[in-house]
């Protein structure tokens, strides 16, 4: 059985910049670790001006949103980036555990249509802490 108290790391998009259709950065993550449950903080900046402004992620609703993945389940976690003018950056604070899968893609409004350029696999998200 794998430990609850498993070493954390931060992941990074690094700076991504936006596409003119991309309203959302949508995070989605799976829990197939069949014994733990794990949890997930993720974090979305603006770098338009050059330095990071924090933007709300939802289902918070807070700058810094911290959510319980069950065993066996996925969530999804989404941040409005409409506004952000350049660039934009996703953060994801998580368990190192390799049966939790973190991927991010920019996505249009209403069909949440992934946008080509704007996907970060979890293969390619970039250690940071």
């Amino acid at each position: 059985m794998a430990k609850m108290n498993a070493k954390r790391v931060t992941l990074s998009t690094g700076i991504l910049r936006r596409p003119k259709k991309t309203k959302f950065a949508l995070v989605d993550v799976v829990n197939f670790n069949k014994k733990c449950s794990r949890r997930v903080t993720v974090q979305v900046f603006d770098w338009s001006t050059g330095s990071p402004i924090p933007l709300k992620v939802s289902p918070c609703n807070t700058k810094k949103c911290t959510i319980t993945v069950a065993s066996n389940k996925s969530i999804f976690f989404f941040a409005d980036v409409s506004k952000v003018r350049f660039k934009y950056e996703v953060r994801i604070t998580q368990h190192h555990d390799r049966k939790l899968v973190t991927n991010v893609t920019g996505v249009t409004n209403a069909s949440f249509t992934p946008q080509e350029g704007d996907t970060v696999l979890q293969r390619s998200l970039i250690r940071i802490k």
